[in-house]
């Protein structure tokens, strides 16, 4: 009997040096408490409907457009009463994963490619048309950001159909309503930056789920929910900095967004906690 008790000891140490072993090259990045790069200044609370958050973007005057993941709906949240003010519908069910604003129009992403621009959302009946993204690998689509100044849409693949480590940034003109096939940006998860993170292979392999623009410096602030970090790169397109995020406190980060002031808003789905949105502070 001491035997066989031994021998079934024996068999889980094996089984669990084995399992390390095959997975350890593959392992999730440990956050790091004592040296976090942010503090969050505040959060709100985010009411059931708007638990499959997918998208945010500030409006102003602390009102939030907001979008959920199933439903062709977009919402407008008022930070200062915790409620929804307004809903203004623009499509039927679907896989809605990215919002952005300007003045007078929305643009949202479905993960399949598909853009939908809501022009004047503001009023009562805005008017919707669509656009499809095609002529590049994508395997869901999670971002989308303005860029007013060179009237055009950017916007980051979260898969390919294998798991590569580059993933691209690319730019969608609105005058034209033609896609770019070149890259405008790579994520080059081979780079040295992130092969500084302590997370194996894994670490390497980037799957943005938002971008935003910095409104004041142009830096791209990109989003990833896998691993939640987010990934700043220069002008120029080089990641010049990495922040870590516990992901107790992000356990689902889907939206990115600044308000008028420049600060920064991240919303997090409902996993084990309320759906919410996070004003968070960079060190």
């Amino acid at each position: 009997m001491n035997r066989i008790i031994t021998g079934i000891i024996a068999a889980v140490f094996i089984l669990a040096g084995l399992i390390y072993w095959f997975f350890k090259d593959n392992s999730y990045i440990s956050f790091d408490e004592d040296n976090k790069t942010y503090t969050v200044e505040k959060k709100w609370e985010l009411p059931s409907t708007l638990e499959e958050i997918s998208g945010i973007s500030i409006l102003g005057n602390n009102k939030v457009a907001c979008i959920t993941d199933e439903e062709g709906i977009l919402y407008i949240f008022d930070l200062k009463t915790f409620k929804i003010s307004s809903r203004i519908t623009f499509g039927e069910r679907g896989d809605y994963e990215a919002l952005t604003v300007t003045k007078e129009n929305a643009y949202v992403a479905q993960s399949d490619g598909t853009i939908f621009k809501i022009a004047n959302f503001r009023n009562k009946s805005p008017q919707v048309d669509t656009f499809e993204i095609s002529g590049i690998d994508i395997n869901e689509m999670e971002s989308l950001e303005v860029d007013v100044k060179n009237n055009r849409l950017l916007f980051a693949v979260k898969e390919y159909n294998n798991r590569q480590e580059t993933k691209g940034v690319y730019s969608f003109n609105l005058l034209t309503e033609k896609l770019n096939p070149e890259r405008y940006f790579t994520l080059d998860g081979g780079d040295e930056i992130y092969k500084k993170l302590k997370g194996g292979n894994s670490s390497q392999i980037i799957r943005p789920s938002a971008i935003r623009l910095h409104p004041k410096t142009g830096e791209l602030y990109i989003l990833e929910a896998n691993q939640p970090k987010l990934i700043i790169l220069d002008r120029y397109g080089e990641e010049v900095k990495i922040h870590l995020l516990d992901p107790e406190t992000f356990p689902q980060p889907e939206g990115l967004a600044f308000d008028e002031e420049n600060r920064l808003y991240i919303s997090n789905e409902r996993r084990l906690q309320p759906a919410n949105i996070l004003r968070v502070k960079l060190k």
